[in-house]
């Protein structure tokens, strides 16, 4: 088996060699270095050979990180816009666009959300074609780069379903003939293709053992969206409490850096969030070690542009977990995988299900750099809420301080609706905007943007419910 998850710094160097360096490829008869019988930088054939599989293989693994993690400047994406519309991250910057984003009064022309949409769709259709080229050439064979690719479609498939409007439509583009396009497909719809994207990662020849864990905690996660609790524990038993898998990125350019760093710590557009519109939690203010935070007084930022006759400028806060550009950002992790098995025993064996979270925080000191967050400090062990409703709610706080910032905030808060009854206005942030002059809406997810109207099998969100 050819054995392509190798060490950070290689995987890092891989993945964005493919975005910014041409593929040079031996001439046939070079005793004359003049001789050049073929212009073209990659010819078709050269695609088939293995530096050719690799170089598509580490731009489809770009073009995710871009669309999922990555960002800076005016390229934002799924792990911090669906944050900021949640309660994890205040918008400290000038972009009306991403204020429109954060009070949850999206238009359908939102720039920022117009690029988003067509970097997770490039992303996908990348992946999806890239896997299907590595099992045509390999025959059978073994080769784990197969099962990573439909791993990553997958998750592609995740971010839509959990972050954006029952409707989402998938087109392809053949190699040969004309554009097919999709119609709306409906969240359930979505999670589908998640699964069999998993399930085909899980069955490819070769996959590796890294590869294999993070599919199961994708169809854990996938049974978690749909409710059906015991097949979502069942997907993720096997998979070790240390296990991670990273999103990895680059200073390289704006769109491969860590977009949690880039737009936080080192722009100062985005300020960690903070008992935000009345339910949202203390992310900066409840002194746990998963969140390492400080004021920073130099980098506020003016807003009276968005709303007319506040104050002028706007308190960043910044997150400390995340010290540079280059950092990666977890994809799956065991501790995910016991947060979907506590979640399981939640409504049927309480004992059980604080017994998991427990286990979890007594762990801490192995755990903490997974998270990267502050390892000197202590998780005491959690009391038994009295109630339903105060169990769960301390069990989507523990997600929520666990997971922060990795792409799984807004998804939680759709389930508290869906799943466990909430109103949207007892979960989102609402009523008077965190600045003056301005109040929360009615959104509870991202729309398809207008661009997608070109699609004349698409007519625009099926509806906007949770």
């Amino acid at each position: 088996m050819m054995n392509y998850i190798t060490s950070y710094t290689e995987r890092r160097r891989l993945f964005w060699s493919a975005l910014a360096v041409a593929v040079v490829l031996p001439l046939a008869g070079c005793s004359d270095i003049l001789d050049v019988t073929d212009p073209d930088i990659v010819t078709p054939p050269s695609l088939e050979s293995d530096i050719g599989l690799q170089t598509l293989r580490n731009g489809a693994l770009g073009e995710f990180t871009i669309g999922y993690s990555g960002g800076g400047g005016q390229v934002d994406a799924i792990v911090m816009l669906g944050g900021l519309m949640t309660d994890e991250w205040m918008h400290s910057g000038t972009f009306p666009t991403r204020f429109r984003v954060e009070t949850r009064n999206i238009e359908l022309d939102n720039g920022t959300l117009q690029g988003m949409f067509r970097r997770l769709q490039r992303a996908r259709v990348s992946l999806e074609s890239i896997a299907a080229k590595l099992e045509e050439v390999a025959g059978g064979a073994a080769d784990d780069r197969i099962g990573e690719m439909y791993y990553y479609a997958g998750m592609t498939y995740i971010a839509f379903a959990e972050n954006y409007c029952n409707g989402v439509p998938f087109s392809v583009q053949p190699e040969t003939g004309d554009t097919e396009f999709g119609a709306p497909e409906t969240g359930s719809q979505i999670l589908d293709r998640a699964a069999a994207r998993f399930t085909s990662a899980l069955g490819a020849a070769g996959v590796s053992s890294t590869i294999a864990n993070a599919a199961r905690v994708g169809l854990g996660r996938v049974e978690l969206n749909r409710g059906n609790f015991s097949a979502a524990a069942a997907a993720v038993t096997s998979v070790p409490d240390d296990f991670v898998l990273m999103s990895f990125h680059s200073s390289n350019s704006a769109g491969q850096r860590n977009s949690v760093f880039e737009f936080n710590r080192n722009a100062g557009r985005w300020s960690l969030g903070d008992l935000k519109g009345i339910n949202g939690l203390n992310f900066r203010t409840a002194d746990d070690p998963r969140i390492t935070s400080a004021l920073c007084p130099g980098c506020a930022f003016d807003k009276s542009e968005q709303v007319p006759g506040t104050d002028a400028l706007t308190d960043n806060w910044l997150y400390f977990n995340y010290t540079s550009r280059d950092d990666p950002v977890p994809l799956a992790t065991g501790i995910e995988a016991r947060l979907i098995e506590a979640e399981a025993l939640l409504a049927s064996n309480p004992a059980g299900w604080l017994a998991e979270l427990n286990d979890l925080r007594a762990d801490w000191s192995s755990l903490a750099s997974v998270v990267r967050g502050d390892d000197s400090g202590t998780l005491p062990a959690l009391a038994m809420p009295v109630g339903a409703t105060a169990q769960e709610d301390l069990h989507f706080r523990e997600r929520a301080f666990w997971l922060f910032s990795t792409g799984h905030r807004l998804g939680d808060l759709r389930r508290l609706i869906r799943q466990y009854g909430r109103s949207a206005e007892s979960v989102f942030p609402t009523g008077t905007y965190w600045k003056p002059g301005a109040n929360y809406g009615v959104d509870v997810n991202l729309p398809v943007t207008v661009d997608e109207e070109n699609n004349p099998s698409f007519t625009g969100c099926i509806d906007r419910n949770a």
